[in-house]
């Protein structure tokens, strides 16, 4: 009798202990992990293990020609699991670590030398002939050397400075001033460099060019004044007097100071050149509403000038009589310190309104104002209105702040202001509140006083400064000078001249950088997946 018999093959295994700990606090300090949640994904190396320790292989039949002499034994399954191809589990097993590292976005963090930011700024003044010349081959220079060069600018557009391309490339007219303020832009170079960051700020030594106060420079940033000895002269302005002779006011401006030429000349024709004494020629170009006069050397400015002698009209009510006595006085008193030709008209509010629009309108009346501006829609006229009567006055115990006058002039009486966005507050009470407020409505401006030129509203027709403020008012100074043709320098104190060596002393800053180790790990993967496939089919092969 033939039978089978099943044999167990196997050795008694020893079951490994499990230790659970943090892939994460294994690895050094350098390593990161952008999604390290996924590291416990690690833990499914257990389910390869159980399979292979559980997975055993199928049981050899042996052929015996008879099984009656064979013993019964006891089952030993248990004791029969032990490891086999343990290498083929270990690959399998990495290969589940492998892609938990994958997933949780493993990057290394190593410090390296940081190379440092190396960049020049020029003041666009300084790309015009009488400057280039001193900074040309010192900036080309930086740049051959690796340097980026910039205009001192908002945006600090860059100069594609080369070999090919040097500096004198950018030259410009040197009809064309700028205004650059180079304390402003290094105060936000200050701020927007990395701190390892060199630069160097060429600007002038012009004090119109560096506005406001020194700003602290940071360690790294040095600052390079180039002077050149100038003078300027421009045309500040014109008008006629009373003998109908045209006077001219020149600004002459050095080193140290500004001064003012006065000239007066005969009345000029269209097209004609004046020739003025101590001055350049001017010449005088007539136009439809306003005539021009343009400077022939220095500056070579333009500007404009009135046909007519400045018209003023005061229009008034007949309870303002004592405020026009004092406002009559102020008026002719600045008029006449101006010089300029005149006709000051006082317009009570019985008597018919102007046909002609006025240069200024002071409006001491009841009377809407409204329907009058609506006659003159594109006329340049300046109106001055005061506390309407129709309004409650407010009795106070405060004072007039008005820039440039120190005394604090008292004020007893005032009207509620109606501030809006669009007003500029000109004066204001000693609690802050607007007094006298500016709007500009398309080619007018109109002024708002809410109190009233009386001494039982305020002290002002009392003070000395009250024909020196309407002066203001009727003739606004033309400051564009200070930041177009004003050649006053820096104090000497302030200037730090560099000598150009193009070289500076390095430091060795150092900064982090960040290695994504994903595609290495990716193709770790498939090395081991190839080789697990390998010993995988030659197991196959081997038991068949």
């Amino acid at each position: 009798m033939q039978g089978t018999v099943h044999i167990l093959e196997g050795a008694n295994p020893v079951l490994p202990g499990v230790l659970c700990v943090t892939l994460s606090s294994l690895l050094p300090s350098l390593f990161q992990f952008l999604h390290p949640g996924w590291l416990w994904a690690a833990a499914s190396v257990a389910v390869p293990i159980a399979i292979h320790l559980w997975n055993k292989k199928p049981p050899r039949t042996v052929l015996v020609g008879s099984i009656r002499w064979l013993q019964p034994s006891e089952s030993k399954k248990l004791s029969s699991l032990r490891l086999s191809d343990v290498w083929l589990l270990l690959l399998r097993c990495a290969l589940l670590v492998l892609l938990a590292l994958v997933l949780a976005g493993p990057q290394w963090k190593h410090q390296v030398p940081a190379a440092p930011e190396r960049h020049a700024y020029l003041h666009p003044e300084l790309l015009q002939p009488k400057y280039l010349p001193q900074i040309a081959a010192t900036v080309d220079s930086l740049a051959l050397k690796g340097w980026q060069i910039h205009r001192l600018q908002p945006g600090f557009p860059k100069l594609p400075l080369n070999e090919e391309t040097p500096l004198n490339t950018f030259q410009t007219d040197s009809l064309t001033s700028d205004s650059t303020n180079a304390w402003a832009m290094l105060r936000v170079l200050n701020r927007s460099l990395p701190a390892h960051a060199h630069a160097w700020i060429f600007t002038t030594d012009l004090l119109r060019h560096h506005r406001g106060a020194f700003p602290a420079m940071r360690a790294g940033f040095t600052w390079i004044p180039v002077s050149v000895p100038q003078t300027n002269l421009w045309l500040q302005e014109a008008y006629y007097i009373p003998s109908g002779q045209l006077r001219l006011r020149f600004g002459q401006s050095d080193d140290t100071q500004v001064t003012l030429l006065d000239r007066s000349v005969l009345k000029p024709i269209s097209g004609q050149t004046i020739s003025v004494p101590g001055a350049p020629a001017v010449k005088f170009t007539t136009h439809g509403s306003v005539d021009s006069l343009t400077l022939l050397g220095a500056a070579r400015n333009t500007i404009a000038l009135a046909k007519q002698p400045l018209q003023v009209v005061v229009r008034q009510s007949k309870n303002r009589q004592a405020d026009v006595r004092y406002l009559r006085a102020a008026l002719q008193a600045a008029l006449d310190y101006r010089g300029a030709a005149y006709n000051l008209v006082f317009s009570s509010d019985v008597q018919p309104l102007p046909t002609s629009a006025p240069d200024w309108l002071f409006w001491l009346s009841d009377e809407p104002l409204a329907p009058f501006l609506a006659r003159f829609p594109k006329n340049r006229l300046k109106t001055l209105q005061d506390a309407p009567g129709a309004t409650r006055p407010q009795k106070t115990d405060s004072w007039l702040q008005i820039p440039g006058i120190s005394q604090n002039v008292p004020l007893h009486q005032r009207t509620a202001a109606t501030e809006k966005p669009s007003d500029e507050i000109l004066w204001r009470d000693g609690y802050g509140n607007p007094l006298l407020t500016q709007t500009q409505n398309a080619q007018q401006t109109h002024y708002k006083f809410y109190s009233r030129f009386h001494p039982a509203w305020n002290d002002l027709p009392n003070t000395g400064h009250f024909p020196e403020l309407l002066l203001r008012l009727l003739f606004p100074e033309d400051v564009s000078w200070r930041t177009r043709f004003d050649t006053r320098t820096l104090q000497k104190d302030l200037e730090r001249p560099r000598t150009f060596t193009a070289s500076i002393s390095e430091n060795s800053p150092k900064t982090e950088e960040v290695l994504d180790l994903k595609p290495w790990l990716v193709g770790l993967m498939a090395l081991l997946l190839a080789l697990e496939r390998w010993l995988a089919g030659r197991r196959t092969y081997k038991h068949s």
